[in-house]
């Protein structure tokens, strides 16, 4: 009997190391944000030649970072409970201010070592901050100018991200360090001319000399609002950088 349990005790052992090792190996990903736009300029073309959004400040406040793996990954097959051990998560929240002196600039979001492994997303979440400060309550905030008035765009919406790589490939990890950019499509997301939206129909409503374009209707561009962030959602990818 005592031998039996012996033996028992020693297979649940490797049984533990064995699960426990696999993968027995990490890449180091170093995870950025940036905004983008086509041409590189932060004046975008909108549904006519005339107006032109120009953006001055991007800022949003990011949390519940994770690397989701994709589900053909030899891991997830032979271990459905794989993913739930293994998933990389990064809680945050991160305050990342996506321009400087009217250029777009990539922030730094973090480095974290994950298992070698195939992802297929991004996964992060954009949620109202609690710091003190403009962003306060806010998710995303912009600034700039439409045609020749300013406008201010915020939201408070806590909205979940699902960055897949431009080319809808997976992000395949073999132990080499990884520079992985996630990216907001401007041109996609505040052009009509592109399929976003017609930043032309916002309207200073209390006429105090400056748009705003928020949840709370205080210029009556709510709508306009509520679209922005249903077009950020969709066209926000992952991209791998080359050294």
């Amino acid at each position: 009997m005592k031998l039996l349990i012996i033996a028992l005790f020693a297979g649940s052992l490797l049984a533990g190391c064995s699960k426990s090792a696999d993968p027995s190996t990490t890449s180091t990903i170093s995870l950025k944000m940036s905004a983008t736009t086509a041409s590189g300029s932060p004046a975008i073309n909108g549904r006519i030649a005339t107006t032109t959004t120009t953006l001055t400040d991007i800022i949003v406040n990011v949390r519940d970072i994770k690397f989701d793996f994709d589900h053909e990954d030899e891991h997830f097959k032979h271990d459905s409970s794989f993913i739930e051990d293994h998933d990389a998560k990064m809680k945050g929240p991160f305050i990342l201010d996506l321009m400087n002196a009217g250029s777009f600039v990539e922030q730094v979001i973090t480095t974290i070592s994950i298992p070698n492994a195939k992802y297929e997303k991004v996964s992060f979440k954009l949620v109202p901050s609690t710091a003190t400060g403009n962003m306060n309550g806010k998710s995303i905030l912009m600034t700039g100018t439409i045609g020749s008035t300013p406008f201010v765009f915020w939201h408070n919406r806590d909205t979940r991200f699902g960055a897949k790589l431009a080319d809808s490939t997976v992000l395949t990890t073999n132990g080499a360090a990884v520079n992985l950019a996630i990216q907001l499509e401007l041109d996609k997301i505040l052009s009509a001319v592109n399929g976003g939206v017609d930043m032309s129909t916002a309207v200073d409503g209390n006429q105090d000399g400056t748009i705003t374009i928020d949840p709370a209707n205080d210029d009556g561009n709510k709508d306009l609002a509520d679209a922005i962030m249903n077009h950020l959602v969709r066209h926000t990818h992952c991209k791998k950088e080359h050294d």
